[in-house]
């Protein structure tokens, strides 16, 4: 059966749009603790009284440890989820987090000191590190070879799509004096996993999982009930036997030292390197700071740019959407690579000039929202991607946990620093503004020769086709039957 005839069925698209509802919901709780940070009524609620301005002020540590310490939660959520994902099934693990993510998201909501606050975030970070074992692995799982890039760009999509709804939603409460400023975004966190809980039985488990547990029947099961309405039973069975037959050399047993084996440590290095380089050229940067930031610039209503920057990032991956599984995933990333490093070196230029300089304040906001269309364009959603796509399935949980907990220590690192470099009026203090260009620049030069060397192009092979990939000989340059038996693809992985 050629792989191509393998139509999108309805279960097929319920259960991708179910879990691409579950992502809305990270990038809205992400967002919303973002956004509302900005707001005058949470400076009231959890900031200091300072007299010389008659107003209320987050100090900077305070800032710092609210921004940086969800990465601990975060990283302890990759390992659950990876575990009762693993051991339970992709479905479990959806319903677990859900779950948890209402008792989390109603302590957010009813806190009213800051140390309240910092612990309820860093504990609702434990549902959105469980979503980022499961989600985007579950869409690779899930998707036909052919549409494999599309749908997991759909993961990234949504998170900007929440991004965007609640920053909509705190540019119109922001005026509130009350605390329903803040509460109203924060406590539309509850939503989703409500009605993730009450759907998520109803979409089958990834046929992969029941194989890579030997549980033939069940696999067949739900491969039938992800069929397209005009996909004959015959053709269900040869997709069937197809899929069992590349799983069946991975049942046995894996350990972590086999991450580390001359098949699997190029694609351990390569993801986790990916992982780092998507959070060190400074997203968390524009994306938890980025209201601040501009707010301390004085010049544009920060709230307007926030929902510019979500709108323009939502656009560049709906490009990234429609182009990735035609002109395939390195194009993209060093496309996004390149314009990465122009817009913050641009920035980092313009933050040199003087501080009364309008204009250059006005050009630093523009580069801001340069940098998140070019981010957004090929390593925030492809990072993804390629993480559910390189590791050997029985070792996919355990590389993504590797992985993430990089790409949260690395973010962990960025969100701490930045209030320490943007508070010139505090002591010890340092004020370099624009000039975080050229740190986040310089890193994201490294990312290009990074991407042009080790990231492999991997479009419309089947899972298991790369493994085979990288069980050649030292990497060398070979050809790869596809699955379908009509094409044959040449993927190089760089030495």
């Amino acid at each position: 059966m050629a792989a191509g005839r393998w139509a999108i069925s309805p279960m097929l698209l319920f259960s991708t749009g179910l879990l691409v509802l579950s992502a809305f919901n990270y990038g809205l709780s992400d967002q919303a603790f973002s956004s509302c940070q900005a707001m005058d009524a949470f400076e009231k609620q959890f900031g200091v009284y300072d007299a010389k301005t008659d107003a209320y002020k987050i100090p900077a540590l305070y800032t710092s440890l609210y921004n940086s310490l969800k990465a601990g939660g975060q990283i302890i959520g990759v390992f659950i989820g990876g575990y009762v994902s693993n051991r339970w099934g992709r479905r479990m693990c959806i319903f677990t987090m859900s779950v948890y993510a209402l008792g989390s998201a109603s302590v957010v909501v009813s806190s009213t000191t800051q140390a309240q606050l910092q612990t309820a975030r860093a504990l609702h970070y434990i549902y959105l590190g469980m979503q980022l074992a499961v989600i985007p692995t579950f869409l690779a799982e899930l998707a036909p070879a052919k549409n494999r890039g599309g749908m997991g760009v759909l993961y990234w999509l949504s998170i900007k799509a929440g991004g965007l709804f609640i920053t909509g939603i705190a540019r119109a409460t922001k005026k509130m004096t009350t605390n329903a400023a803040w509460r109203i975004p924060f406590g539309l966190i509850l939503v989703v996993p409500f009605i993730v809980i009450c759907l998520v039985w109803f979409i089958p488990e990834s046929p992969r999982w029941y194989l890579l547990r030997d549980r033939q029947d069940e696999a067949l099961r739900s491969l039938t009930r992800l069929k397209g309405k005009n996909t004959s039973d015959e053709e269900v069975r040869e997709r069937f036997e197809m899929l069992a037959f590349k799983v069946a050399e991975q049942l046995q047993k894996k350990s972590f030292k086999d991450l580390f084996t001359r098949q699997n440590r190029q694609r351990t290095f390569v993801v986790s390197a990916a992982n780092f380089f998507q959070q060190a050229t400074g997203q968390a940067f524009a994306s938890q700071y980025g209201t601040l930031f501009v707010k301390q610039l004085k010049t544009i209503n920060p709230f307007s740019v926030t929902l510019g920057t979500n709108a323009i990032d939502i656009g560049a991956i709906i490009i990234t959407g429609l182009l990735i599984d035609v002109v395939g995933r390195r194009a993209l990333f060093h496309t996004s690579s390149s314009l990465q490093t122009v817009s913050l070196m641009t920035m980092g230029g313009l933050g040199t000039a003087d501080s009364s300089n309008v204009d250059a304040k006005k050009g630093i906001v523009a580069m801001l929202l340069l940098f998140s269309f070019s981010w957004s364009l090929g390593w925030a959603p492809l990072t993804y991607v390629i993480g559910a796509e390189l590791p050997s399935s029985p070792l996919r949980e355990m590389t993504l946990q590797i992985a993430y907990t990089v790409k949260l220590i690395t973010e962990f690192v960025v969100t701490f620093t930045y209030p320490y470099m943007e508070t010139a009026d505090t002591p010890h203090h340092v004020d370099i503004g624009g000039k975080l260009g050229f740190i986040y620049g310089s890193l994201s030069a490294v990312a290009f020769v990074f991407g042009w060397f080790f990231i492999p192009e991997t479009k419309q092979l089947e899972i298991e086709e790369i493994d085979q990939v990288y069980a050649l000989k030292e990497g060398k340059l070979e050809d790869i039957e596809s699955a379908d038996d009509e094409r044959t693809t040449v993927t190089e992985i760089p030495k």
